[in-house]
């Protein structure tokens, strides 16, 4: 059922796409795309710098697991509730001085952070980041897809999500090595000094047109309007999937991995660095190909691959024994990860087009419902299952088994993404 009333949807997306989107008034270039990947990168950057430290940081406080996963949950909860407003104010209003507020947001977070006195400053500084996150990076998204032809889009959003693991790639390293040198509150300081100048150069982003009907998105219309995303099918089995992929990466990436790295193997703040900046710099490397690809093969076989793949080496992860087999393991996981390069494009491929901004909103939404729980629930199973230590000032070492709880959810998603259709490889068999 779900194929054919995505058939039906996608011919009347495809039709409206022709007619008022298939040529925006701006026709985007490379060096636009660069211009919006290298203030991402910055962004991703400074949040990647803080990874390594932000659990241990945390735990300073004397909290337990589940609220460890909380402080980082906190920021995708603000971003979640944020999303949309984000997406609708890109409708209204200069995306570029939306974009410009959002990164003014983060970097003054930053700063509240590294001087937060108490366990209470922290999540607060956390959710004026995550308001920050949520105005820039829907806006930018919207941007993007704006300016991106259906023949480059996904080659153009892995550039751009390239761009932003590659930032992955040099921040944990980066944040390891200044709170090692100077203290753990360094790596915040340095995410607002990279932050405040991402504003340079959003500045001279073009300033692009309003889609749609500027006057008439409030109230009824905005309801309507989120009826007919959330109507279509392969939007929400697609958007389903990505939220995995978010659950994932906060839930098993930023939390997990750096308390078993340091609880477990008994990892300093400089190893796990170079642990997760090995895990970026496999995804960048896999990342951007794959969007080119995807514009050949279709959007769905990459990001079903990632999901299993994805959900093998998980469980792999808490085997290792040291630096050496962690290394290597968030090496393949981050490997597999760059395999979901093209989801941005996907999602915009079965969005419909005259309603790009409120599935925007949505999409990011509901993937940060992903950052939100998988910090809070894989925490709280970290919790339960935590093996004592005599002595240790932790809760105990990491289990298996919140490992395997994200695999299984994995493979769930899996499932359910057979059922979505492809515009993109349907467009490509059409075109021969």
């Amino acid at each position: 059922m779900f194929q054919g009333q995505s058939l039906i949807l996608s011919d009347e997306r495809n039709e409206y796409y022709e007619k008022n989107f298939s040529k925006p008034a701006y026709e985007g270039n490379v060096l636009t795309v660069l211009n919006l990947s290298l203030v991402t990168f910055l962004v991703l950057l400074g949040l990647s710098m803080v990874a390594p430290i932000l659990p241990t940081y945390a735990e300073s406080f004397q909290v337990s697991y589940a609220l460890v996963g909380f402080v980082i949950s906190a920021f995708a909860l603000t971003r979640m509730f944020l999303d949309m407003p984000a997406g609708i104010m890109s409708r209204r209003y200069d995306k570029k001085r939306i974009m410009i507020m959002g990164l003014l947001l983060i970097s003054t977070s930053s700063v509240l952070a590294g001087t937060a006195t108490s366990y209470i400053v922290l999540v607060i500084a956390r959710m004026i980041e995550g308001a920050g996150s949520a105005f820039y990076v829907t806006t930018a998204t919207v941007f993007l897809a704006q300016i991106s032809g259906e023949e480059k889009r996904g080659q153009w959003m892995s550039l751009y999500m390239g761009m932003l693991l590659l930032g992955s790639i040099f921040g944990p390293t980066f944040g390891g090595f200044l709170a090692h040198t100077y203290d753990i509150r360094a790596p915040f300081f340095a995410y607002a000094i990279l932050t405040g100048l991402g504003v340079v150069p959003t500045l001279i982003l073009p300033k692009l047109n309003n889609s749609g009907n500027t006057s008439n998105v409030v109230g009824g219309e905005i309801l309507h309007d989120m009826r007919k995303v959330l109507s279509t099918p392969s939007f929400l089995l697609v958007t389903f999937a990505i939220f995995t992929m978010f659950f994932l990466r906060t839930g098993v990436r930023s939390t997990l991995v750096p308390l078993f790295a340091a609880n477990n193997l008994g990892m300093g703040e400089i190893d796990i660095g170079i642990v997760l900046t090995i895990g970026g710099i496999t995804t960048a490397l896999t990342m951007t190909p794959i969007g080119s690809i995807s514009d050949r093969i279709g959007r769905k076989i990459p990001l079903a691959l990632c999901l299993v793949l994805t959900a093998v080496i998980t469980v792999l992860i808490p085997l290792s024994t040291d630096l050496l087999t962690l290394s290597i393991a968030l090496g393949v996981y981050g490997a597999v990860i760059g395999l979901s390069g093209p989801s941005a494009a996907y999602i915009t491929d079965v969005a419909p087009q005259d309603k790009l901004e409120i599935s925007m909103g949505l999409y990011r939404m509901i993937s940060d419902f992903g950052f939100v729980m998988g910090p809070i629930l894989l925490g709280f199973l970290a919790d339960l299952t935590a093996i004592p230590v005599s002595g240790a000032s932790h809760a105990g070492e990491i289990s298996v088994f919140p490992f395997a709880v994200a695999s299984m959810i994995l493979i769930a998603a899996f499932l359910v993404l057979l059922k979505a259709d492809d515009p993109a490889k349907r467009r490509r068999m059409n075109s021969q």
